[in-house]
């Protein structure tokens, strides 16, 4: 049976593991883009923006293969609205 995983495309650090599908692995990154916000209010570093790529991988058998990509742009200070284009 698959699972899915989330994996930072950069540092090719594995964020999140095991998940059942791939609208867990979509749960999973809207967490870490809320868990990395906090961090970001937290340390009182709001102006400026990060950008992340991720990865959502499925792993049937030990083989492991992108499914997906997301982008996240972090900063305490994004406008409301739809997103900018890249």
């Amino acid at each position: 049976m698959p699972h899915y995983q989330v994996r930072d495309t950069t540092t090719r650090e594995l964020l999140a593991r095991d998940l059942a599908d791939y609208a867990a692995a979509e749960a999973a990154l809207d967490r870490l883009d809320d868990e990395l916000e906090q961090d970001l209010q937290r340390n009182g570093e709001g102006a400026g923006r990060i950008r992340l790529r991720l990865d959502v991988e499925r792993v049937t058998d030990g083989v492991t293969e992108a499914v997906g990509h997301h982008v996240l742009l972090l900063g305490t200070e994004d406008p409301p609205g739809p997103l900018p284009a890249l």
